[in-house]
């Protein structure tokens, strides 16, 4: 209901849960179906996790090599400290990322 109104979509998946992976890709390309253009920025959280997949892992199990010819597609591996006192550098240019991507949608 909401999707057709936003200007960039930003998905967040457990990198440590494989389980959930292949119900977070089904979701992911239901959202998208319908919108070709539709900027998609991927955090794959808890890449500090023992076990969590590797960033091509996340990409294979999303497909997101099958989200269209026309639309911008970001991943970044993220994390952020148990006590949230830290700030990874990725944290950092995913906020830098979408603030540009919604510049560039206006």
């Amino acid at each position: 209901m909401y999707l057709p109104k936003v200007l960039l979509l930003i998905y967040v998946v457990d990198s440590a849960d494989h389980a959930r992976l292949p119900v977070a890709k089904q979701l992911l390309h239901q959202l998208i179906q319908n919108n070709s253009t539709l900027p998609v920025v991927v955090l794959a959280n808890k890449q500090d996790l023992e076990g969590a997949y590797c960033i091509a892992d996340i990409h294979d199990a999303l497909a997101l090599y099958d989200t269209g010819d026309n639309r911008k597609v970001f991943l970044i591996g993220t994390h952020v400290a148990e006590d949230g006192s830290e700030i990874s550098s990725n944290m950092k240019d995913a906020k830098e990322l979408i603030a540009q991507l919604v510049l560039e949608a206006q």
